[in-house]
């Protein structure tokens, strides 16, 4: 099969003439897999959500302990389950997605030496970006509840930063798992006033919507391919919430306690599509050992308003650069 500079024998993210060497026609779309990996970041050394100024989510690289992990899972649950000969990573703009992707693909490839690699992208929708007053707000909440913890501890607040990277992880994962349902259970609080989960799962549908049936179409036919994306708390557990998710017993999932709640240290789940020899195949989505339907109008719906709100912020961004 021909295949590009990357890998794949289509571009998955542009169109590119459906022809190969000297001209001759490439079939593409049918008996196509593509398996899209989602995982949050592993352990941090720091524990904190936010930078000190509560400005920023905390720029803190992963740990040494999260390397580790990192490559195990690669090695012993992506690379296992893998169909694909071609695999590809995708990450946010912060290092520790990068750093945590890097290890996930070096016990992958430990598996599997036989995988072509492609480079590794940046992609926004996989990054953090809330608004202002949200962030802070969120920071608040959490930090009121790391206090509680560490005072039901009997540690001093001024010491977190000393304890070992997996104290830190233990306490801030349990002060902020009532932050994040506070915002995503409960369309009352002030923070899904501040930034509607509605919002935030338009934003991922877009990207979402690109690694499926879209990019099925653009890739050659028998290809199968591996595409690990590192992102962060908050980020799919919106999009996963949103209705578009449909369960076993036909019941959509609006609620993070239908998942066993958001997502923890390198946690992850899977979205997989399968075309048949006409082009055609359904999302499967698979988290904790569960599988999940799609329903496609929901996520149709989703994704152009993802579109919409991407092309209103950057109408909004050339506004405020020419005045």
């Amino acid at each position: 099969m021909y295949k590009n500079k990357e890998g794949f024998g289509a571009n998955p993210e542009e169109k590119e003439p459906n022809t190969g060497p000297e001209g001759k026609k490439i079939e593409r779309g049918q008996d196509v897999v593509i398996t899209n990996h989602w995982y949050r970041h592993a352990q941090k050394k720091s524990g904190d959500v936010f930078s000190k100024e509560g400005e920023q989510i905390s720029t803190s690289s992963i740990s040494e302990e999260g390397e580790r992990k990192s490559q195990e899972v690669g090695a012993k649950v992506i690379a296992p389950e893998s169909k694909a000969g071609v695999v590809k990573e995708y990450v946010s703009s912060s290092d520790r997605t990068r750093e945590t992707a890097d290890s996930l693909l070096k016990g992958y490839q430990e598996k599997k030496v036989d995988a072509t690699k492609g480079e590794t992208r940046e992609r926004k929708q996989l990054t953090v970006d809330f608004p202002e007053e949200f962030m802070k707000l969120y920071d608040q909440k959490f930090g009121e509840n790391k206090g509680k913890i560490m005072e039901k501890r009997g540690i001093p607040l001024e010491n977190y930063s000393t304890l070992s990277s997996n104290l830190q992880e233990s306490i801030a994962e349990e002060a902020e798992e009532p932050v994040i349902r506070e915002w995503l259970d409960n369309p009352e609080s002030d923070l899904a006033k501040l930034y509607l989960p509605r919002d935030a799962a338009a934003d991922f549908a877009v990207l979402f919507h690109r690694r499926h049936e879209r990019m099925a179409k653009r890739l050659d036919s028998g290809s199968k391919v591996d595409l690990v994306h590192v992102t962060h708390k908050t980020t799919t557990e919106p999009f996963l919430t949103s209705g578009v998710l449909i369960n076993a017993d036909g019941e959509k999932i609006t609620k993070l306690d239908q998942l066993g709640g958001s997502l923890e240290i390198l946690g992850g789940w899977e979205s997989e599509i399968e075309t048949d020899q006409n082009g055609q195949g359904e999302i499967v989505v698979r988290f904790r050992e569960k599988e999940y339907k799609v329903d496609n109008e929901v996520l149709e719906k989703l994704a152009s308003e993802g579109i919409d709100r991407s092309k209103s912020k950057r109408d909004n961004k050339v506004e405020l650069k020419d005045n």
